[in-house]
């Protein structure tokens, strides 16, 4: 078990740089300008017809956007034939991209709810907004695994973002005593987080399951 252990370690080192060279960082750099444009849009009263112009969770879901792509790897063909496990691989590249992608999500969070700007989102809200970030980053990166286990050379960054969209599309329509959209105060923003945390548990899991080596016969 120690040299099991030792031998992943080893791998996951000589696969850092290679890995880190085909991270999608542009999209990640574009996701968090879009997101604080959007939110500095909202400060400055320049998108108030828009119904969920000062949620910061519109600047997450922006920088999930960009981390859609964070799972799509032009070497999937040529290191699928190699010793190391796909779960292995996922890790190292989630290890790579997860603390940038977790520090401008901090700095969006932090312009969002301080300043006099903030409005209903102060400080007291970052734990809630954070869990909201976790779910969509844990949902896109789950439905991207989930379309590239279907077609493994294919873009699964593409489901990722449907999967994003579809689930603001959602939360647009839900009805009162099921929104994701409580704002904090409201008698729901309890609820709502609890439906985040389902949201993010379940995210998670597929993403596992997802990350397992596929079998002759199996998807």
């Amino acid at each position: 078990m120690t040299a099991l252990l030792g031998a992943r370690l080893r791998s996951a080192r000589l696969l850092a740089w290679p890995t880190a060279r085909t991270i999608g960082w542009p999209a990640l750099l574009a996701g968090a300008a879009v997101g604080l444009g959007l939110l500095g849009a909202g400060r400055l009263g320049l998108a108030d017809a828009a119904p969920l112009a000062h949620w910061p969770g519109m600047a997450a879901l922006a920088l999930c956007l960009g981390a859609a792509w964070l799972l799509d790897d032009p070497s999937t063909a040529t290191v699928a034939s190699t010793p190391t496990p796909l779960a292995l691989r996922r890790l190292v590249r989630l290890a790579l991209a997860l603390p940038p992608l977790g520090a401008l999500w901090a700095l969006e969070l932090w312009y969002a709810t301080g300043g006099s700007g903030a409005g209903l989102f102060g400080p007291a809200s970052r734990g809630a907004l954070s869990l909201e970030f976790a779910a969509m980053l844990a949902l896109t990166l789950a439905a991207a695994a989930l379309a590239l286990r279907v077609q493994p050379e294919g873009r699964g960054s593409w489901a990722g973002i449907g999967a994003v969209f579809g689930l603001l599309a959602l939360a647009t329509v839900l009805p009162a005593r099921f929104t994701l959209l409580a704002l904090p105060g409201d008698g729901a923003w309890a609820a709502s987080h609890l439906r985040w945390a389902a949201i993010l548990a379940a995210g998670m899991l597929v993403l596992a399951w997802t990350s397992r080596e596929s079998r002759p016969g199996r998807a």
